[in-house]
């Protein structure tokens, strides 16, 4: 009879060919070993959440003398073994786990380093005693998030800021400004919490912008400079124009007066057509204001 029919058996004494016990759960623990990341270091008994990349030690108490114990898995129906061991031959580590799992054969502990796969269901069985199914969640941890978005922006103007995560998955965003957290209102409006939008933008909205990414072993952020421009910013140029306008008309005024009278008309010309020319330039920047 092979070692699960004698473990089914619920009742103390001979069954088919083997010496049952009564059956019990053996507890054990689990607890990620330092460094990883963010993750919660201390032992659990039922559920342990980790990341990819780091190692979990799964521990047991001291058990009665057994000749046959082993690591299982479980993943939905499918169930399967990481590593058999008895005393009279070398631990057999399954393939998936090989070079990146220890297990020490005087106290039975296994350690593995996680990928992203061993998200699954994990129990001790020896001859005589087995664990419950213990549950052990792997979570990749977040990349530096990146902010995309215009830099600078009119006053005036609305304009957003889309924060993305390339790697890892986060389960919360939220923004912050200069050290501050960021409250939604309608001129602050969150999309996703993974977007920030701004209404009407003013100058008080200039400064660095900052995403906050969270997930359950770990937090990242990054920051971005927004720069609102000031409506006379814009019209500097318009302005300057206008002025080089005025200039060249007070030459023009004190040429006339010394002019022939045949000349007169055609410098008039010219100094209509450059008003003119200024008029179009304020004409097109405050469309594009618009």
């Amino acid at each position: 009879m092979g070692l699960s029919s004698c473990l089914e058996s619920k009742q103390k004494g001979w069954r088919n060919g083997c010496y049952v016990t009564t059956a019990r759960a053996t507890p054990w623990s689990a607890r990620t070993l330092s460094p990883c990341y963010s993750a919660d270091l201390r032992p659990a008994s039922e559920r342990l959440v980790s990341a990819v990349g780091c190692t979990v030690l799964l521990t047991i108490p001291p058990l009665k003398a057994s000749k046959v114990v082993s690591w299982e898995y479980k993943t939905g129906p499918q169930e399967g073994v990481i590593v058999d061991y008895a005393f009279d031959r070398p631990a057999n580590m399954s393939r998936p786990y090989e070079n990146r799992t220890k297990f020490n054969e005087t106290d039975f502990s296994l350690q593995i380093v996680l990928q992203q796969g061993d998200d699954r269901l994990y129990r001790f069985r020896s001859e005589s005693e087995a664990t419950g199914w213990f549950q052990l969640r792997v979570v990749e941890p977040l990349s530096e998030p990146e902010i995309v978005g215009n830099s600078s922006v009119k006053a005036g103007g609305n304009t957003k800021l889309v924060c993305n995560v390339l790697e890892g998955k986060a389960d919360l965003y939220w923004w912050k400004k200069n050290g501050e957290l960021l409250l939604g209102s309608d001129h602050i409006q969150f999309v996703d919490n993974s977007t920030l939008c701004i209404v009407k933008a003013s100058m008080n909205d200039s400064g660095y912008y900052a995403c906050v990414v969270r997930n359950e072993v770990s937090q990242n952020e990054t920051s971005f400079l927004l720069h609102v421009q000031h409506a006379a910013n814009v019209l500097l140029p318009v302005v300057l124009a206008c002025v080089a306008v005025g200039l060249l008309a007070d030459e023009h005024i004190l040429e006339l007066t010394s002019c022939p009278r045949g000349q007169k008309k055609g410098r008039w010309l010219n100094l209509l057509l450059l008003h003119l020319k200024c008029y179009d330039l304020q004409r097109k920047q405050l469309k594009a204001m618009a």
